[in-house]
């Protein structure tokens, strides 16, 4: 059973389908997810008119829609985003920044007051989109933010925030559907889909260093592809950013799973001009998780912590768009890699989102 008082909308099924009953939804059990699936990529939500009344067999008590007690599939997360955007209109907005290889649409969620004076923060994950738990906790900050907006501090209400919970919708639902270790999208490459990684596609130090940080091989897992923006998905990244008519004050990319919080530059081996400022937003966010959950994040350069990146969001970021705390933050877990328990994904949200809160009254310093 799915209960109406999580979702209102419920009531309309239950009313022109079973108006007796004491339960919200009943299928039949073998189509059920071949239905839930068609139906949640059309809307988001069930719909009356979607429910046959033959053949009806089974009570099914599983129907989910988005919460963070396991990984959802590219269609839940989507109807999410959508969801907010009916339920709170007045802040909520969703809009197509671009569409993959394979044509999926790159949704964007973004919540403002539409202050004048607000600072644009961007958030993005899936970027490798094997790295799930940056899914699930891009939706668990947003989720937070819309629902509870005018409850928050203003360090929060003075941002417009730009969540992209899904930039590499492709290579996503190829991990639910074909293999869960993939990271790139899901580009062609004479006649083949060998994929690029997208976080060495950007313009900045892009093929620097030769092999070191990143790859002319297509089938390495750091290809970077033809050219720089060479990929549907970074060219959405870039236009929106360098479209917006206020500069953003934040970039947040999130990955997994070293446990980090890296700054520029991956490129290059000297300190970028901003490294104490960035340092010190970083320690604030680090000092923030430790205080939720007793874990370590590392705060430093990205060439420092991990190894020469070259054409990472990051560095673009930084660099080109001047955004000036732009941060990676590689989540959980060094334990279990990038196959994090679903058992965590709420923990890893609660100590993402106070660091997140710690840094936007970080940022309002300056």
């Amino acid at each position: 059973m799915y209960s109406t008082q999580f979702d209102p909308r419920l009531n309309k099924i239950r009313a022109q389908c079973c108006p007796q009953s004491r339960y919200d939804v009943v299928i039949k059990s073998a189509r059920f997810d071949q239905l839930l699936e068609q139906m949640m990529q059309r809307n988001g939500y069930l719909r009356p008119t979607d429910l046959s009344p033959t053949g009806i067999e089974a009570l099914v008590n599983t129907v989910t829609f988005m919460d963070w007690k396991k990984y959802h599939k590219l269609s839940v997360i989507n109807g999410f985003i959508d969801d907010l955007e009916k339920d709170y209109p007045a802040i909520c907005t969703v809009s197509v920044i671009g569409k993959s290889v394979e044509g999926r649409n790159i949704k964007m969620l973004k919540i403002s007051n539409s202050d004048a004076g607000n600072s644009p923060v961007w958030v993005d994950a899936g970027i490798h989109s094997r790295e799930w738990i940056s899914i699930a906790v891009v939706t668990y900050i947003a989720n937070i933010i819309a629902k509870n907006f005018h409850n928050l501090p203003k360090s929060i209400t003075n941002k417009d925030w730009h969540f992209v919970p899904v930039l590499n919708p492709d290579g996503y639902e190829y991990t639910h559907s074909h293999e869960r270790m993939w990271r790139k999208n899901r580009a062609m490459h004479e006649g083949k889909c060998v994929g690029v990684d997208l976080n060495r596609n950007f313009s900045c130090g892009w093929g620097v260093d030769g092999d070191q940080g990143s790859s002319a091989s297509p089938h390495s897992v750091f290809y970077r592809g033809p050219a720089p923006f060479s990929e549907p998905e970074t060219v959405a990244v870039r236009d929106t950013i360098m479209g917006s008519r206020t500069p953003f004050k934040v970039f947040l990319s999130f990955h997994s799973y070293f446990e980090l919080i890296i700054f520029p530059w991956g490129h290059k081996a000297e300190a970028c001009p901003d490294y104490l400022q960035l340092l010190e937003g970083g320690a604030v966010m680090a000092r923030a998780i430790y205080e939720s959950s007793g874990l370590i994040y590392k705060v430093g350069s990205t060439k420092d912590l991990t190894y020469s990146a070259c054409g990472t969001s990051t560095d673009w970021s930084y660099t080109i768009a001047n955004i000036p705390f732009s941060y990676m933050i590689e989540l959980r877990s060094k334990k279990h890699k990038f196959r994090l328990p679903k058992s965590q994904i709420i923990e890893t949200g609660k100590e993402i989102w106070n660091a997140v809160g710690k840094l936007m009254e970080f940022v309002d310093q300056y």
